[in-house]
C-alpha cells in the first residue's frame, strides 16, 4: 500500500516541477515552453484544472484561440465552480465569435485571462 502513496507524491512533486517551471516560461512570454510544460502536467493528471486553464491562456496568447476554448472548457468542466476558468472560457469564446470563427452566443465579457 505505501508504495502506490509513494507514486502519487512522486507524481504531485513532478507535476509542481513542471507547473513552476511552465509559469516561468510563460512569464519570459515563451509560450510554447509553457505549452509543452503544461501538456506534460495534464499527461500526468489529466483532472489537473489548474493547468488546463494555464494551458489555455499559453495557447491564447500563441493566438491559437480553438485550442485556448479547448483548455478552458476543460479547465471549467473539472471545476465549475470556479468563476476565473467560466470567465476565460467565456471571454476566450467571444473573441472567436467576433472574429468570425465561432457562431455561438456568448456573455459580452472584457477581461483578460486569469492564471493561477
Amino acid at each position: 500500500m505505501l508504495s502506490g502513496c509513494a507514486i502519487i507524491s512522486r507524481d504531485t512533486t513532478r507535476t509542481e516541477g513542471y507547473n513552476r517551471f511552465a509559469i516561468r516560461a510563460a512569464q519570459a512570454q515563451l509560450w510554447n515552453e509553457a505549452v509543452f510544460r503544461w501538456k506534460q502536467v495534464i499527461s500526468i493528471d489529466p483532472e489537473d484544472s489548474k493547468a488546463h486553464n494555464n494551458l489555455g491562456v499559453a495557447y491564447e496568447a500563441l493566438g491559437d484561440m480553438e485550442e485556448a476554448i479547448a483548455s478552458y472548457q476543460r479547465a471549467a468542466e473539472l471545476e465549475p465552480n470556479n468563476k476565473y476558468y467560466r470567465l476565460n472560457y467565456r471571454r476566450c469564446r467571444i473573441h472567436l465569435r467576433r472574429s468570425g470563427g465561432d457562431a455561438e452566443d456568448a456573455p459580452q465579457l472584457e477581461e483578460p485571462p486569469s492564471t493561477e
